[in-house]
């Protein structure tokens, strides 16, 4: 192909429709999983390691969302709840009463982290984590909804 950019975007979109499908056939039985499926991921994780390293280095911000696409792929399997957040922190990983990750993807030669991700993994480090629960009545949910009909 002429255009570098044009390949990595369609290589990108092929990823994406593989890791959907991957996380939807999540929990299934081998058997229920389609044998076509199956073979499109085996492809894609037999991919040469030059390819790999050619598309996730073309360009910085693509290589560090490629990084994190197939991070997300890869923890599927060891987690039962990925959460993505994106800043600061890439990926919530929840094991069922087992333990919950807070999980950074750093690709490339580049492993340090930012200022606030040192913040938060000292917070998380030093055990000042918590669990808020914000209680919300019928009656002040229907509150603010009058209130902004009233601003329209």
């Amino acid at each position: 192909m002429d255009n570098p950019n044009l390949l990595l975007t369609g290589i990108l979109v092929l990823l994406l429709i593989i890791v959907y499908l991957i996380g939807r056939l999540h929990g299934r039985k081998p058997a229920d999983i389609p044998t076509d499926l199956i073979d499109l991921y085996k492809g894609v994780q037999d991919l040469p390691a030059r390819v790999l390293q050619t598309i996730q280095g073309s360009i910085n911000p693509q290589k560090g969302k490629m990084a994190e696409l197939l991070t997300y792929a890869e923890l599927r399997y060891d987690y039962d709840r990925i959460i993505p957040l994106g800043q600061p922190i890439d990926f919530i990983g929840i094991k069922n009463n087992m333990h919950i990750d807070f999980i950074e993807v750093k690709s490339g030669t580049t492993h340090f982290l930012t200022e606030e991700e040192k913040h938060i993994k000292n917070l998380i480090a030093a055990g000042r984590v918590n669990f808020r629960l914000i209680k919300i009545t019928e009656e002040e949910i229907q509150k603010f909804v009058a209130t902004r009909k009233k601003e329209k």
